[in-house]
């Protein structure tokens, strides 16, 4: 089920090309760093495209017609998944949309920079637990497939931004889908290109998306135009449970969670999507029949059957890491083999070591960003 929250960035809705005239009489688009603030020097980059944009369209009485710009206030919607159902654990699930030009109701098929991310927990649902009553962080649950930006042409994706692309990064190029799966975030793949895992040349946006978890989760897209303005639309998601679930346990061996140096033990599967349990006390979590089964196929063939593995990562008082997990069989990784294809239960013990260096997560984060990916844990 997809359904349309009719959400922008700051809760207020995309003006209308009536409205932008009345906000451009004041020459004051403050409404645009509320619904989207950037860093750096792009204050001044905004203020200037907006001085622009009103000496185009006018200030004052003026109405002049917004016809040289070319795009403006770009929105996503007309969204079908195909391919499949977001069911927990399921892989192959494509979410198709167009974007709309709002302002003349076009709808537009240019590589634009299409940013979705998960928004985590649907609002008025309960929190998912575990068997402990812990709260299980859905920051990380959903992974995703996509394109991106290649901007110095190697044939290989650069990271996906923290933050939307900004306006100059340029068209979006081709590439051959990745062999992981980011789970942050992804640019949607753009209409025509033919590159598109298991699929053929399309005329709409699109991406894979998969979900380590049954829950009810939305889907935040922002769409850059040429103003620089970025609003976010929600849209709600509901992944129901797989049809064969799995119980896992995740023990710490040496040490125990504390409210000051507690700890985050993530369960993650091959493809970046990760249930990530808090613990402030205690040295295990324990998740019953949420997981899918191991042996849950893939489709499109996009990867392996479902695997896990698990990690743990310990803070002290200034939020900052002091221990990782160690796989005994591969000291470079944090990882341990959780479940495998013979069976629906698995435990893994975790010994955790003192943190060296800035190592990725097995859901595709530097360990020096946990802090800001669960901000609610911390509090």
């Amino acid at each position: 089920m997809v359904q349309a929250i009719g959400q922008v960035a700051g809760g207020k809705p995309l003006p209308t090309v009536v409205e932008m005239s009345a906000e451009a009489k004041a020459c004051l688009p403050a409404w645009k760093d509320r619904a989207f603030p950037r860093k750096g020097g792009s204050g001044a980059t905004f203020v200037a495209l907006v001085a622009f944009a009103l000496g185009l369209v006018g200030c004052g009485e003026a109405t002049t017609p917004l016809s040289p710009l070319e795009n403006a206030f770009l929105r996503a919607d007309d969204f079908e998944i195909t391919g499949g159902s977001p069911t927990a654990g399921a892989v192959g699930p494509y979410l198709q949309f167009n974007v709309r030009r709002r302002r003349d109701n076009q709808i537009l098929n240019r590589p634009f920079n299409v940013y979705v991310e998960n928004a985590g927990l649907a609002e008025g649902r309960p929190p998912l637990v575990d068997n402990q009553n812990r709260p299980i962080l859905l920051q990380r649950s959903v992974a995703f497939l996509g394109n991106g930006l290649d901007l110095n042409r190697d044939g290989q994706p650069d990271p996906p931004p923290q933050d939307p692309p900004s306006l100059d990064s340029g068209p979006l190029l081709p590439y051959a889908p990745p062999n992981t799966w980011q789970s942050r975030a992804v640019l949607a793949y753009v209409p025509g290109q033919a590159n598109i895992p298991g699929r053929g040349p399309s005329d709409r946006f699109g991406f894979y998306f998969s979900s380590i978890l049954p829950y009810r989760g939305q889907l935040r897209f922002r769409i850059r135009d040429e103003l620089g303005n970025a609003p976010a639309r929600l849209f709600e998601i509901t992944y129901p449970p797989a049809p064969s679930r799995a119980n896992v346990t995740v023990a710490l061996t040496n040490v125990s969670a504390s409210a000051q140096e507690p700890v985050l033990i993530a369960i993650c599967n091959q493809l970046g999507a990760a249930a990530v349990v808090g613990l402030r006390s205690g040295t295990f979590t324990e998740l019953v029949d949420l997981l899918p089964a191991p042996g849950l196929p893939v489709e499109p063939s996009l990867s392996e059957p479902i695997r896990y593995v698990a990690e743990a990562y310990q803070f002290n008082r200034e939020r900052a890491v002091i221990r990782v997990s160690q796989n005994p069989e591969d000291p470079s990784r944090m990882s341990v083999p959780l479940l495998g294809s013979e069976g629906a239960t698995g435990r893994a013990d975790l010994t955790m070591v003192s943190a060296s260096g800035d190592r990725l997560t097995c859901f595709n984060e530097q360990l020096s960003n946990l802090r800001n990916v669960f901000p609610d844990f911390f509090r």
